[in-house]
């Protein structure tokens, strides 16, 4: 992955507080895939539930393969779409919410 341009390092400044449980709305372009690739990187940990909403399947796959380089954890970018069932859907919330989340 390419270094961060001073505006990409801006945005991140203004939208990363970790002490707040904030929602980010993002639109394409700009650099999007480098900005979301930093936040992911920078929530990688079990107590954290990021949802990425409305990427296409070109970029999961792009935006996974650059959390491997970036050495995220495994499983890394999970996808769940509309073909997963219920119950594997159900399986996965109690797999990857932290407890304390789900209270």
């Amino acid at each position: 992955m390419s270094t961060l341009l001073s505006f990409h390092k801006q945005i991140l400044e203004k939208i990363h507080d970790p002490s707040t449980s904030d929602l980010v709305i993002l639109a394409r372009g700009l650099g999007l895939r480098r900005i979301i690739c930093t936040l992911l990187k920078i929530y990688d940990s079990p107590q954290n539930l990021v949802l990425l909403i409305n990427a296409t399947p070109e970029e999961e796959s792009a935006i996974g393969e650059e959390l491997g380089i970036m050495g995220c954890r495994k499983p890394g970018l999970r996808v769940v779409g509309y073909e997963i069932g219920s119950k594997d859907r159900y399986v996965l919330v109690l797999y990857v919410i932290p407890h304390s989340a789900q209270n």
